[in-house]
């Protein structure tokens, strides 16, 4: 009896870009993840060379590609090229998590929240702070 294919037409597709990317133990990780949630979704790694970044944000839209992680040296440079961006990621000015919602990218930063609470975590004080 043949095994169903771990990927087929109806996979998702998730991804990180940057530049280099190689490095990036991502896929690994949230292939893993993904695999033991039984959810039909793969995350690829695609090095985008700067001149091909608006390039490649069309085809994420074009190819439905669910989801984007962004790193080095992209973080900034992408929000240009975004649908929209929600009010921290534009405080902050950068966007590290793409949503593509209907070929709608929405760009948001989850940089600040994990790093708060790997602080408060860690038991340092931050109220107040800047």
């Amino acid at each position: 009896m043949l095994k169903k294919p771990y990927i087929t037409a109806r996979t998702n597709v998730l991804c990180i870009i940057g530049y280099p990317i190689e490095h990036s133990m991502s896929p690994i990780m949230h292939n893993a993840a993904l695999k033991d949630q039984s959810l039909d979704y793969v995350y690829v790694a695609f090095n985008i060379p700067p001149n091909d970044l608006k390039n490649a944000v069309l085809g994420f839209k074009m190819l439905s590609i669910k989801g984007i992680n962004v790193t080095i040296p992209y973080k900034e440079n992408i929000i240009p090229y975004l649908d929209e961006i929600d009010p921290l990621a534009e405080k902050i000015g950068a966007v590290n998590t793409i949503k593509n919602e209907g070929k709608y990218l929405i760009g948001k930063n989850t940089d600040a929240s994990g790093a708060k609470k790997a602080l408060l975590d860690a038991g340092c004080e931050i109220t107040g702070k800047k």
